[in-house]
């Protein structure tokens, strides 16, 4: 799966955001009624649960600390940066700050889950708190 050293949860974190910069940004909405009330937050929160969960699995392979405090900035620079551009770059999308919130709230489930995996192999319980 690609070079020596890379490996394949990094290939495939590139291809989810990839993938979610289309569905954010290019990807053309129906008019279709949505399932449920707020199933778009569902959506949001899911494809940053996605992203960060697979950027953890680059360091869970490895075996290395999950760097959870750079990677929720960086949740929090892409939820921002990509409700900006749904508000300024495109005609048919608009900004919401909701949308943002859920964006955090998935991928801060994905680093959550991520540090009780790491305890896990550690043998302890780890909260947020703790290093991971």
């Amino acid at each position: 799966w690609g070079a020596p050293g890379v490996n394949r949860w990094l290939w495939l974190s590139i291809l989810w955001f990839a993938g979610m910069m289309y569905a954010l940004l290019l990807h053309q909405g129906g008019n279709a009624p949505l399932p449920f009330a707020h199933f778009d937050k569902v959506v949001h929160a899911a494809l940053f649960f996605g992203q960060f969960w697979l950027l953890a699995k680059v360091f869970l392979l490895r075996r290395r600390p999950v760097p959870w405090k750079a990677l929720l900035l960086a949740a929090l620079v892409l939820a921002a940066g990509s409700e900006w551009a749904q508000g300024a770059l495109t005609v048919s999308r608009q900004a919401d700050w909701r949308d943002a919130a859920a964006d955090m709230a998935g991928a801060a489930a994905a680093l959550y889950f991520a540090a009780q995996v790491q305890a896990a192999r550690a043998g302890k319980r780890a909260g947020l708190g703790e290093k991971c």
